[in-house]
């Protein structure tokens, strides 16, 4: 049994890891290959045998110790040497995909952040470079403790990315150092910051539509990347995030919308959605003095209705009467749709609240609210499912669709769960995890049974709340007064129009206002038909 090394053989072992004493005592590196790559190497330099096991580099040096202290940079330059010759035949590197946790591009902000804040914190006052026998300040050296506190980490990082091959090096050097003297500003902490103050006002689907233009945006600029650099980048978000600010060329950019129109396939309209959320996050750092202006997105989607326009989408309208009678006398129930009472009731509801679909969707026991001495029950939407701001609101329920509300919250609150769905059937989905995502699939899958084909991208669910709007606007003009636009303005969640209003007037209305609206809209705004088909189907 072979004895086990001891600790003075293994240090010793250590010392001459890597090198190789010639018979005339001239020491030498030594780069041995893995055996796994042994046929690489020797195809890359085209050895007669087939394969390569080892470099010899000379040392030039007699001296033990001097060969230690020149190992490193020698087998650095034979490693180098051979990534080239592999890299040339289409070959991995010696050391593969692999690279140390330390030099990765998330690990490089972090080192530079964590430097940066060490240097800003040391004293101005402080003089580490005076010669106390002369009482001088040294030439060329620090002038305080920040300064040498900076010469310090310059020197550590620059022996970090000399242990990588150049590029990597390079670019590790470059992003860390670039963060200390504040020249790099990574996007991924100005990610973090914009979206968590963003997201104190908008809503979640706005928020998943941000999320998805970023995660949009880091496909196309690792994509850019890898074609420019010659890189790989696995995660393209790691990526973004370890870039700056700074280093985003308004020439790449500028080529954002085409890559999301042809790459990506994205709708014109869809795409200016996605630039749009850009250009939000750029003015946010204009605004915090990140960066400078002018905001490089301005303009950028410019020409995208028009393209929209001639893709021949037609306009999405309201449902005409017609199209109502024909809705209403369907009986989902009776038909191959899993969510049939869902669909029969929430059609009727968001006729007669102008409610969106997600809004009703989400209702639960406590959203639905008494208001003292009001004679009809209303439903509530919250922050928590509101578009806008101004989508936060209460809206009147009108005795036709009340026995809806009755029979649904009787049997949510047999559940005994204060804040029981009143549509269980709806289950959350979709990247916003909305309770719409699923139903909306299904409402079309009903709508294109009942008025055919032809009825897409012309009416959808939407299009009760468009009915709404045309029938407050019919009893404006009947001379219901309390359905005047500002009401009506205020039960469907949108933004005044004008500065008196959104400034000067109060936020809400009187109750009676709303209810009065409500009942006026029925009377005097809805087709006699339709009303009559509502009647019918009230239980």
């Amino acid at each position: 049994m072979p004895k086990k090394p001891t600790s003075r053989a293994a240090k010793k072992d250590a010392e001459v890891f890597g090198l190789k004493r010639a018979a005339s005592g001239l020491w030498s590196a030594r780069l041995s290959i893995p055996r796994d790559r042994w046929h690489d190497v020797g195809l890359a330099y085209q050895t007669k045998s087939g394969i390569r096991q080892e470099f010899l580099k000379s040392l030039q040096t007699h001296d033990k110790q001097e060969a230690i202290r020149r190992r490193g940079k020698a087998l650095d330059a034979l490693r180098n040497q051979v990534n080239e010759k592999l890299e040339a035949i289409g070959k991995k590197p010696l050391s593969g995909d692999w690279t140390p946790d330390w030099a990765t591009p998330e690990k490089a902000v972090e080192t530079g952040l964590h430097y940066r804040q060490q240097i800003e914190q040391a004293s101005d006052a402080y003089d580490p470079a005076e010669d106390y026998e002369t009482c001088t300040v040294a030439d060329g050296g620090p002038n305080s403790e920040r300064e040498h506190v900076r010469s310090v980490v310059t020197d550590f990082i620059e022996a970090e990315a000399e242990k990588l091959p150049p590029a990597e090096g390079q670019r590790y050097f470059r992003t860390v150092m670039g963060i200390v003297d504040g020249t790099h500003t990574p996007l991924g902490p100005l990610l973090d910051r914009w979206e968590a103050e963003r997201n104190l006002t908008i809503s979640k689907s706005s928020q998943a539509m941000d999320k998805t233009a970023i995660k949009q945006f880091a496909a196309y600029v690792a994509e850019y990347d890898e074609g420019k650099q010659g890189i790989t980048v696995p995660n393209p978000v790691s990526h973004l995030r370890a870039k700056s600010i700074e280093s985003l060329e308004l020439r790449m950019l500028g080529g954002f919308s085409e890559w999301l129109l042809g790459t990506a396939g994205l709708h014109p309209k869809t795409t200016a959605t996605r630039i749009s959320s850009m250009k939000m996050l750029w003015q946010w750092c204009i605004r915090k003095h990140v960066i400078a202006g002018p905001n490089p997105w301005d303009g950028a989607t410019s020409g995208l209705k028009q393209q929209a326009a001639r893709q021949g989408k037609p306009k999405r309208r309201e449902f005409s009467e017609d199209e109502l009678l024909a809705l209403f006398a369907a009986n989902p129930a009776e038909r191959r749709w899993a969510w049939g009472e869902a669909i029969r009731d929430l059609m009727r509801l968001a006729l007669l609240t102008g409610a969106r679909e997600n809004e009703l969707c989400s209702l639960t026991v406590d959203r639905i609210v008494q208001v003292n001495g009001a004679s009809l029950l209303g439903i509530a939407v919250i922050e928590e499912d509101a578009k806008t701001v101004n989508s936060i609101r209460k809206i009147p329920v009108h005795p036709l669709i009340r026995p809806i509300i009755e029979r649904r919250l009787a049997a949510a609150k047999a559940t005994g769960q204060p804040d029981a769905p009143l549509f269980p059937e709806c289950k959350p989905g979709g990247v916003g995890k909305k309770r719409s995502h699923y139903f909306a699939q299904r409402f079309t899958d009903f709508r294109r049974e009942v008025l055919g084909d032809a009825s897409d991208n012309v009416v959808t669910f939407h299009s009760f709340r468009k009915c709404f709007g045309t029938f407050m606007r019919r009893a404006s003009v009947a001379g219901v007064s309390e359905c005047q636009l500002s009401v009506a303005q205020k039960l469907m969640g949108h933004k005044p129009q004008t500065i008196t209003e959104s400034v000067y007037m109060e936020q809400d209305m009187p109750w009676p206002t709303y209810e009065a609206a409500i009942l006026g809209m029925v009377d005097k705004g809805v087709p006699e038909r339709v009303k009559e088909a509502l009647l019918t189907s009230r239980a």
